[in-house]
């Protein structure tokens, strides 16, 4: 092995709780950055307090794992000691290939997908891969090997797409289909929130769009957003489908959190505050319905808020989780669907609703923002929703004590 590999391989082990840091840093994750000549891949953190890791020529097969053994030692209690081996073909174009192969127990994900021990896959460029975990880890925080692996070996990076106009830093949240990572547009300065849904346009799989169908459907719902333009809805951007057929969406970035957040670290709202924040979304909501348009998902996780006091309401989700996946309905009325309105689920002959659905949803919100509960009681055991549905009743008792008494908060 010659010195050049040596002192690269020393580079790259871990001999802390952290990614050794192979190169300087700057704040968050920087894919503008001049990429270093001698470097064929790297992973940049989602995680702020992580330093990116950088692969460098010409070593082609990298060794990941928590042994000192390894090239890349992170020393987590999910990861194996041989947990995975990263392997670039040398060639220096742009249909060169790298390929991630997991070896661990407790699994390798790219875009959320475990690969499998043995398995092996092509690892695109803008991936996200983890390690041991697919998602942050609420006891360990510091063992979150979630990465963004940038492809430098076919040579200079591209200019145009969403990596070519946009920096990504630390990751916002990440649901079932999708990630958000706080992006910064080059040109402007400007902070913007991207929503990246993993692998939902490459087929396979009940999460993925798969048929052309399906791809058009998707596509006539964000030409419905970007036609969107109040001051209480999410504005969208712009929209970019990677090479690898990755669909992300360039959204406003709102930094104050959800309503569900908001409910919950208040115990709840006061009549001032949810006659504010009701008042904003039936705004938003009167102008979709103008536009024969329902939102179809209102509930407090989809209403965004703003770091004023009080904060200003900023709708979000219209319908693209219904387009992008047929099952979604099913797994949210298994979940709580107290801010579906019956109609959507007790249906028969697809004899469809209207936009008093959303009416509905506003009805329950308003109920929980004031008691901090749901409005409803109700069999959570019972598997048949429509049953479930039909026999429940609401709660008025919990709202007229928290409305007689607005010092009582759960």
């Amino acid at each position: 092995m010659s010195s050049q590999h040596s002192q690269h391989d020393d580079e790259s082990v871990v001999e802390s709780q952290s990614v050794k840091q192979t190169q300087p840093s700057s704040q968050g994750l920087d894919f503008g950055r001049e990429i270093h000549e001698n470097v064929w891949g790297s992973f940049y953190p989602l995680v702020k307090d992580m330093k990116e890791v950088n692969l460098f020529k010409p070593k082609l097969t990298y060794r990941i794992g928590r042994s000192l053994h390894n090239d890349v030692v992170f020393p987590g209690y999910k990861i194996s000691n041989k947990h995975a081996e990263i392997t670039w073909d040398g060639r220096e174009t742009k249909d060169s290939i790298i390929m991630l192969k997991d070896n661990s127990s407790n699994g390798t994900y790219v875009n959320g997908q475990r690969l499998g021990k043995g398995v092996s896959r092509i690892l695109p460029d803008g991936a996200e891969v983890a390690f041991g975990s697919p998602g942050p880890s609420s006891t360990q925080p510091a063992e979150d090997y979630r990465f963004i692996f940038r492809h430098t070996a076919s040579g200079q990076q591209r200019e145009d797409g969403f990596y070519g106009l946009y920096d990504s830093h630390d990751q916002l949240g990440r649901g079932t289909f999708a990630s958000v990572v706080r992006c910064l547009e080059r040109k402007t300065g400007i902070l913007w929130a991207a929503k990246m849904f993993s692998n939902l346009l490459t087929g396979g799989g009940s999460s993925s769009l798969g048929s052309r169908s399906n791809e058009k459907m998707v596509s006539r719902e964000i030409g419905i957003l970007q036609t969107l333009s109040h001051p209480n809805i999410c504005f969208l951007k712009e929209t970019f489908i990677t090479e690898e057929r990755k669909l992300i969406l360039v959204l406003e970035l709102i930094e104050g959190g959800d309503l569900l957040e908001y409910i919950l670290s208040s115990s709840g709202v006061s009549e001032e505050i949810t006659q504010h924040i009701t008042y904003q979304l039936c705004l938003a909501l009167s102008y979709v319905h103008s536009l024969g348009i329902t939102h179809r998902d209102l509930k407090p996780e989809n209403i965004l808020l703003t770091k004023s006091n009080p904060p200003d309401v900023k709708v979000a989700d219209f319908g693209l989780a219904k387009a992008i996946d047929s099952q979604t309905m099913l797994k949210t009325m298994c979940g709580t669907p107290a801010y579906l309105a019956p109609e959507i689920v007790m249906q028969t002959n697809m004899q469809g609703y209207d936009n008093l659905v959303d009416s509905w949803s506003v009805g329950a919100i308003v109920f929980s923002m004031l008691t901090n509960a749901s409005p409803f009681i109700e069999d959570e055991n019972q598997p048949d929703i429509r049953v479930r549905i039909s026999t429940r009743t609401v709660d008025w008792r919990i709202l007229r004590e928290k409305t007689s008494n607005p010092m009582s908060k759960s």
